[in-house]
Parts: structure tokens; sequence; C-alpha cells
């Protein structure tokens, strides 16, 4: 890990960076911010959040089984079958069992799968360029970059859907 920049030994708490200076306050602040302003608008094609990002992750990997897509969304196994019975009995994915392990099943989009993703996706998309719209263009693409890197870093891969609630 590279060297990074400590705490003067004098520091006290009115001496450190200013909260908005904090790497977790503004991931946490943005995440949520998003995260919040994405849910209602998937919800109006009939999604949650978390349902969007499970169609996501089939279609990125289609026939991936159940265990993929919980890994690939970060989802608790219960969770995802909790999902995946709504996402069914909306006609939006089916699960079919895999010919070589019959207890799993795989997991493709239906055609009205494909059609409810594609418009939440343009809507996320233009949620998220409307977000990005506040940093100068000059710096949007090293922005995405350096937030992907660090967001598939081995120190981001330490998350796990155990840590969520």
């Amino acid at each position: 890990m590279p060297a990074s920049k400590s705490a003067p030994q004098n520091a006290t708490p009115s001496k450190l960076r200013a909260l908005g200076g904090d790497l977790h306050w503004c991931a946490v602040r943005l995440a949520r911010g998003l995260g919040s302003i994405e849910e209602r608008v998937v919800r109006k094609h009939q999604l949650s959040l978390r349902g969007y990002v499970v169609l996501t992750a089939i279609a990125e990997q289609p026939m991936a089984s159940q265990l993929e897509i919980a890994r690939m969304g970060a989802f608790d196994k219960s969770v995802l079958v909790g999902l995946l019975d709504e996402l069914e009995k909306s006609g939006l994915v089916v699960r079919t069992p895999d010919p070589s392990d019959r207890r799993a099943k795989l997991l493709r989009l239906t055609d009205k799968g494909e059609k409810v993703l594609a418009a939440a996706t343009v809507a996320v998309i233009d949620i998220e360029n409307a977000l990005l719209a506040s940093i100068p263009a000059n710096s949007r693409d090293a922005f995405l970059a350096a937030l992907r890197q660090v967001a598939n870093s081995d120190f981001a891969a330490t998350f796990s859907a155990d840590t969520c609630s």
C-alpha cells in the first residue's frame, strides 16, 4: 500500500480535516443520495433498486447461478432468494435447474425483463449524467476511471454481503 499522510502528532479533533474531507463520509453521502434518487427512478419501472442490480447482474452474466449473482451484487443468499421470487412472479426472470447440479438454479432474463431493464437503465443513466454534470467535462472520465479503480481494488473487495444490512 502506498505511503499516506498520517495525522500530526499534536492532532486534536478540531485540528484534523473537515468532515467533507473524510473519504468514508463523502462515499456514503454520495451512495445514499444517488441510491435514494435511483430507487425512485427504478420504482417507475416496477423495480426496487436491489431488483435493478439483480437484473443488471443477470444481463451481464446470463445463465449464472444464484450464488454467482449473489456474489456479483454483494447480496446475502437469503435476500437474493426473496428478490428472485419477486422478479420471477413479475415475469422478469426465469430460474432453471443447472444440468450439472440439480440443486442449483441458473438465471436468465425474460423478454419482459430485458425490456424493463433497458428502460430502467436509460433512466438511471440520465440520473448519473445529471450528477456528473457538476464535474467539468474534461475531468469526468478521469473521475469515473479513478472511482472504478478504487471500487474494484483489493481493499474494496473486502466488502461482503455479510457486512450489509
